[in-house]
């Protein structure tokens, strides 16, 4: 057993260290290209315009909660292994600091790519550019084939993909069997079987997508049932569940319990204001400005949108339908039933109302980091 941790300790940092190291190529390698700056200044200019489209903040949206694994039980589950004392408000803006680092160096290997393929065809970068899977296993792979030894950049890039995605999927099926392990004993004693039952599951559904007709199928998942509005919704009350329900003060609370000092009060407007108006904002201006879904000029039929819907509902149902079992099952007058349902099912320090109040000035230091 120790030997098989040993082993993924190593895995996991190979899969997560060596994405840096080809994207690092990648940026020098396509920085040198001719046409690289043209495509990394259709990068770096904004579009202004675009602005006016739902589906730009609802990609943007989901881009946000990609980036940071955010509502997928990664953060909560690797966090929950940590020692109470740990200083989880720093490492916070490390992660938050390292994953936007990520993302915004990787556009311009991207871009510097697209750009080089753009002066070769002749063409704007904008009619090189294409948005969702096309871009990462069409457009770049035809950028990189352009290249002085296609063969090994394609390889490369590929290789990136293929462990970024083992990597993730270490980290999401980690906060899915932590969810079921941590709840019933039959898994938690029969781990390797339940593991196996779930990752068996999970491929023979993952072959719907290799089918000739899969990315269409793909589409439908990844616009209604895993992103866009579906993980705005999960935000909005992850934020209500913090600020409102189980109150930003009891959480600062506890936070300084842990850390030796109250977080920022930036934190305690975001988690009550900012983001649930943001998230709302965003969901009202989808549904007013919805179309159904489009893909390469293939428009899809009423069913396929209304099966999208289906699974837009599974997660959307499950925050109201707990909330409901959970008044369901309690004890006493509506209100004592709330008051139950909104207590903390672990044990966490016992909170004191005359310390509740989250000032600018603090007898207590508020480092950043």
């Amino acid at each position: 057993m120790h030997l098989f941790l040993f082993l993924l300790l190593k895995i996991i940092y190979f899969t997560s260290l060596f994405p840096y190291l080809i994207l690092l190529v990648l940026l020098v390698k396509g920085c040198t290209l001719p046409g690289a700056l043209s495509g990394i200044q259709f990068y770096l200019k904004p579009n202004i315009t675009q602005l006016a489209r739902a589906e730009v903040w609802v990609h943007a949206a989901s881009q946000v909660c990609y980036s940071y694994a955010i509502c997928f039980a990664c953060l909560i589950t690797y966090g929950s292994y940590s020692d109470f004392n740990s200083n989880c408000y720093k490492r916070t803006f490390y992660l938050s600091a390292a994953c936007s680092g990520t993302s915004f160096i990787a556009g311009f290997s991207v871009f510097a790519v697209l750009g080089n393929m753009a002066q070769v065809m002749g063409v704007d970068v904008k009619d090189v550019v294409k948005s969702g899977p096309g871009l990462a296993f069409l457009t770049y792979p035809n950028a990189l084939s352009l290249m002085p030894a296609p063969q090994f950049w394609n390889a490369c890039f590929f290789l990136m993909l293929i462990l970024l995605a083992v990597d993730s999927q270490f980290c999401a099926l980690e906060g899915l069997l932590c969810v079921f392990c941590d709840k019933f004993d039959w898994a938690r004693k029969n781990r390797e079987l339940f593991v196996g039952v779930i990752c068996g599951t999970m491929f023979l559904f993952g072959l719907l997508f290799v089918t000739p007709g899969g990315i269409y199928i793909f589409e439908i998942f990844n616009t209604y049932a895993v992103g866009g509005i579906t993980l705005l919704w999960l935000v909005l009350w992850q934020s209500i569940a913090i600020g409102w329900v189980y109150g930003s003060r009891r959480y600062y609370y506890i936070v300084e319990k842990m850390i030796g000092y109250l977080p920022s009060p930036y934190m305690d407007v975001c988690f009550r204001f900012v983001t649930p108006a943001a998230t709302i904002f965003v969901l009202v201006f989808y549904f007013f400005d919805y179309e159904p879904l489009t893909v390469d000029g293939y428009e899809y039929p009423l069913w396929a949108n209304m099966f999208g819907w289906v699974l837009c509902m599974s997660s959307f149902l499950c925050v109201p339908g707990w909330a409901i079992f959970e008044m369901y099952r309690g004890k006493g007058s509506l209100a004592e039933r709330y008051h139950n349902a909104c207590k903390s099912r672990i044990s966490v320090p016992e909170f004191s109302t005359k310390k509740t109040m989250i000032v600018l000035s603090s007898s207590h230091p508020t480092p950043l980091i």
